[in-house]
Parts: structure tokens; C-alpha cells; sequence
């Protein structure tokens, strides 16, 4: 049970710290698509 718990948090860990490094690295959409021929 130990176990199970141990790697529960770490799987709430790891996803917490991908979602910052995510948002950090990602671009708004009207940024990444912002060419003369994208209407948003």
C-alpha cells in the first residue's frame, strides 16, 4: 500500500511539473499561427 501511495504522489509530481514546463515552453495559438493568410 505504501508503494501504491509513494508512486500516486509521484505521478501528481511529475504531471504538476510537466504542466508548468509546458506552459512555459508552448506558444499562444495566435502567436503560432499569426501569418498573413490566419484569420482568428
Amino acid at each position: 500500500m505504501k508503494a501504491f501511495l509513494l508512486g500516486c504522489a509521484a505521478a501528481i509530481v511529475i504531471a504538476i511539473a510537466a504542466m508548468a514546463l509546458l506552459d512555459q515552453v508552448q506558444e499562444p495559438v495566435a502567436q503560432a499561427f499569426a501569418t498573413t493568410g490566419v484569420r482568428l
